[in-house]
């Protein structure tokens, strides 16, 4: 709560920024489905009518905070790909390569955040995992431009994939950084501390080693 309220102590904040930086910090912490709208006017100090004005319902109020940290993902995502396509040129881009594009910006978005990173982990984790319903439409379509390219990436690097393959594995790698990113913790403490405590650069290069052999594997297709 204290960190929440570093957040919105900007006094230069909108009525519009104030709800969804309480907004996510509130979700991160608890989840979408459990936190309230009174909870989360609450923090930010405005009335309920203030989040129907500006975002019309909690679902679009949460669709909101998706979309302010999908997108920017997203944008990168293709701009690094962008930059290996020209670099490669007609060549594969190594396996290694084309998953840094894909995972490293997660990663870098959480590291820009406003909230602690250990906060950030969480609703990043969250978003990842806990929503209940499909993604915002209007983040549809960049997420399929997205996906479509990285999984032609991964075809051309790797000729046994399919594109069926290729989505289904990239779904894979994502699943095991989301799952490290925001249950390092619950490691450590099955592990009673033997598992470390490894930065989130180094957890990020381990994934990306650990992933690149599920993606170039030759095994059954699905």
């Amino acid at each position: 709560m204290l960190e929440l309220m570093k957040i919105l102590a900007e006094e230069t904040r909108t009525t519009r920024a104030r709800i969804l930086y309480a907004a996510e910090a509130l979700f991160a912490e608890r989840g979408f489905e459990v936190v309230s709208l009174r909870e989360i006017t609450g923090a930010a100090g405005v009335n309920v009518a203030a989040v129907n004005y500006h975002f019309g319902s909690k679902d679009k109020l949460i669709d909101a905070v998706v979309i302010r940290h999908l997108s920017p993902v997203n944008e990168e995502r293709l701009r690094q790909l962008d930059k290996l396509e020209k670099k490669f040129s007609e060549a594969p881009i190594p396996v290694e390569e084309i998953l840094k594009a894909f995972l490293s910006p997660v990663v870098e978005h959480i590291a820009s955040g406003e909230m602690s990173e250990d906060l950030f982990k969480k609703f990043m984790g969250r978003l990842i995992g806990e929503r209940g319903y499909s993604l915002p439409a209007d983040a549809c379509s960049l997420f399929a431009l997205m996906a479509g390219r990285f999984a032609a990436a991964f075809q051309r690097s790797v000729p046994q994939l399919d594109e069926e393959s290729a989505l289904w594995r990239m779904h894979f790698s994502f699943g095991v950084m989301a799952h490290t990113l925001t249950n390092g913790e619950t490691l450590r403490q099955l592990s009673e501390g033997r598992s470390g405590n490894p930065s989130t650069k180094t957890l990020l290069a381990n994934i990306i080693d650990f992933c690149r052999a599920g993606i170039e594997f030759e095994g059954r297709e699905l």
